[in-house]
């Protein structure tokens, strides 16, 4: 027997059977550490991932509601500006393309296309560089004005949490650690809530059965910590919102009103001529509007009149071979968005901008030396495509005629923003859901109010 036995231990020293099991259960201890270990940070950031997903998500919501109101207050101090100085606002050609086409009747056509005929010729006359800077200088200061409102809304008080638990878990809270971040106190609180369970090492895994209880065992405890760190998380941000109730934000650096540049960017001269030219092929575009209707009035290829429906192929024997079939649907207006260019009627220079303004005027005075025959006209389209390229140019000039530089403006809006921005974020962070939402509508309703 015993020299069996030293068979059996020479064996196993020369083919390391032995050591084989000994590898093989510290693979089995490193495995089920690792699981502790990937275990542990999984919970721990999904704890901090919540609060700070939380945290972002009101701080957004608070800086949308600021940035929204403070462009309301742009859009409104720029036009009580303007009529202040005596300004005439933006043409929105495009808005007004898209009015033209969705008409069903030409008197109203008429009557709107002349309207903006006359509202060009007035803006031509009424908008110069002093006027547009002083109507700059005088809407920075309403800006400034406006957004100080947004120091009148106030965070209203905190939800209510049970108090039990706000004592106790913010008690947790803060002897886990005096960290100043509340990423910082839910971490300490978890490995603090990990220390009183008595957490194992790698060692204390036994292979098999007995391994895989006290794994079982260790994830348990880190989901009771985790969840014990998330309650007082929560008890902490319920703590600090009701700080924060009653406070206002309050801006930092705000920054003067804009000194924007303006200067002209036409020859007044050509541009006064080019309104002339477009007047004058507006009463030829008027004669042929009056005679063809509406269906002549966009010029070629426009999609005014085509009916809605439905179309599908099918197969005709008399060319025998699949053709398209449509199904009229009884509609016959078009769809129209709710801001269209005026198309290309006429082939324009390839620089960009298209034609410049003597060669616009050129080119109009060209168009209006053609007569128009009345009904008998063989190509009534090309005074209505000459009107159209006409107004279309007008309008370009029309905007262009003084030059600003924007760039002030916009730097001083965003500054603006910036400056409130700031302290709304940091405000909302500590808000809870509740004072989120009163904060966000208050914005709204100041900005209606607006």
């Amino acid at each position: 027997m015993a020299e069996e036995r030293s068979v059996s231990e020479l064996l196993d020293e020369l083919f390391g059977f032995e050591s084989v099991a000994k590898r093989q259960t510290a693979l089995e201890q490193c495995d089920r550490g690792e699981l502790l270990r990937k275990a542990r940070s999984r919970e721990l950031l999904g704890v901090i991932g919540g609060v700070e997903a939380a945290e972002r998500a009101a701080r957004e919501s608070a800086v949308r509601a600021v940035d929204g109101y403070v462009r309301r207050v742009e859009f409104d101090s720029l036009a009580r500006a303007r009529k202040q100085v005596g300004v005439v606002g933006p043409l929105q050609m495009e808005r007004r393309y898209a009015a033209f086409l969705r008409m069903e009747d030409k008197a109203e056509l008429l009557a709107r296309l002349e309207q903006t005929l006359a509202f060009i010729e007035v803006k031509l006359r009424a908008n110069t560089a002093d006027r547009v800077r002083a109507a700059y200088d005088a809407a920075g200061a309403l800006v400034l004005q406006g957004a100080a409102r947004l120091s009148d809304v106030r965070v209203v008080d905190a939800a209510p949490l049970d108090a039990n638990l706000l004592c106790t878990q913010l008690e947790q809270l803060r002897c886990a650690a005096d960290a100043t971040d509340l990423a910082g106190m839910i971490t300490a609180t978890f490995e603090s809530e990990l220390s009183a369970t008595g957490p194992q090492g790698v060692d204390a895994f036994a292979s098999d059965v007995a391994g895989d209880v006290a794994l079982e065992r260790e994830l348990t405890n880190v989901r009771g910590a985790a969840q014990r760190a998330r309650l007082a998380a929560q008890a902490y941000r319920a703590e600090r919102a009701a700080r924060v109730a009653g406070s206002t934000v309050e801006p930092v650096s705000l920054p003067e009103s804009a000194r924007v540049a303006c200067g002209t960017g036409c020859d007044a001269v050509e541009l006064s001529e080019l309104l002339a030219q477009v007047k004058k092929s507006f009463e030829t575009y008027r004669r042929v509007v009056a005679d063809g209707g509406l269906f002549c009035a966009f010029g070629a290829g426009s999609p005014h009149g085509i009916c809605r429906g439905s179309s599908y192929f099918d197969y005709d024997d008399r060319f025998d071979e699949d053709v398209l079939v449509g199904e009229y649907d009884g509609a016959t207006r078009h769809n129209v968005r709710r801001e269209v260019a005026i198309p290309e009627l006429v082939d324009e220079a390839s620089a960009d901008g298209g034609d410049s303004l003597e060669v616009a005027v050129a080119r109009m005075r060209e168009f209006n030396g053609r007569r128009y025959d009345g009904v008998l006209d063989e190509d009534p389209a090309r005074h209505v495509n000459a009107f159209w390229y006409g107004l279309k140019k007008l309008s370009q000039y029309c905007e262009a005629a003084v030059r600003v530089d924007e760039r002030a403006w916009d730097c001083f809006i965003d500054k603006v923003q910036f400056a409130y921005d700031e302290p709304a974020g940091r405000l909302a962070t500590q808000m809870d859901d509740k004072q989120v939402a009163a904060f966000v509508a208050a914005v709204n309703v100041l900005g209606a109010a607006e």
